[in-house]
This record gives C-alpha cells, structure tokens and sequence, in this order.
C-alpha cells in the first residue's frame, strides 16, 4: 500500500535509504535530516513523502519538493525500492503516485537528477521507461568524472 509517511516510519525511512545505496551509512545524517524537515513544516509547504508499505514494513521510499522561484516545478530528490523486491513494478507505481498527486493539485513539471557513472545505468533506463526524457548534462557535478543527467516529465498534457 502506498502511503503517506509518518513520524514512526522515520528509523525505518533512514534504514531503507540506506539499504537501497541511495545514500551511504555515513550520509543517514542527510536522510533523518530530510525527514525531521519535512515534519517540522516541510509538508505543510507541500513537500511529499510516501512509502510503500506491505504489512508494516517499508518496501519503498520516494520523496519530492517543489523547486523554489519556478512555477509549479518539482525536484524528485528521493526514490528507492529494497533491493530484493526489485523488478515487480513497485518503483513505477511509486513514480505513478508522486506524479498523479503532483497532477491532482496542477503542477506541472517533475525533474529527477542522477549520476552519470555506470552503476546508475538501470536508474537512468527506468526514468526512461517512466516516460522522461534526458533533458540535460552537467559535467564532473558530483565529482571529477561524475557527471549529472537532469530527467524531465511534463505533468500536464
């Protein structure tokens, strides 16, 4: 079930995030700071944050916000599936509910930026068989020899 996170989800939230090499041990910081943001005030802004929960445990986490001094545009900062329910389709319907939620209150674009590297080459395919579009490159963004490849989506038709 695909669902709202809450404040009791927030352990679990950080430990998939890790699990899912989204970010490193040593970066949960990120995440639990992320998550007491989005508590303190963040959601009220508009901020989401969903997981898809099977009897109680967290299967996937996605998180977007809306980027500042853009109309209606949005930034997908977070999503991840655990690794071994990978391939079921549950990273797409996670996408598919963050998009119809950002359709339901008429926003109009998602952007999704990722790595370059080789080891994000299934990310970048599932953008691409999400229906987004390589929009752009950044060279050496996140490192030297790292570069970031910007995915866009249009909301509205």
């Amino acid at each position: 079930m695909i669902r709202s996170v809450t404040r009791s989800d927030a352990a679990a939230v950080v430990a998939l995030a890790v699990a899912c090499e989204l970010f490193g041990p040593e970066e949960s910081g990120i995440v639990e700071t992320m998550l007491e943001d989005y508590f303190a005030g963040r959601e009220a802004e508009g901020h989401t944050c969903v997981v898809d929960d099977v009897d109680g445990e967290l299967l996937a986490v996605a998180y977007c916000e809306p980027v500042t001094a853009t109309d209606r545009t949005w930034e997908l900062t977070m999503i991840g599936v655990r690794r071994d329910r990978h391939r079921q389709g549950r990273g797409a319907a996670l996408l598919r509910h963050v998009e119809d939620d950002l359709r339901s209150r008429d926003q109009r674009l998602l952007l999704v930026e990722t790595s370059a590297l080789p080891a994000f080459d299934r990310a970048r395919a599932f953008y691409l068989a999400c229906g987004y579009s390589e929009e752009a490159r950044v060279r050496d963004y996140f490192e030297d020899g790292d570069d970031m490849v910007l995915f866009r989506k249009a909301l509205r038709t």
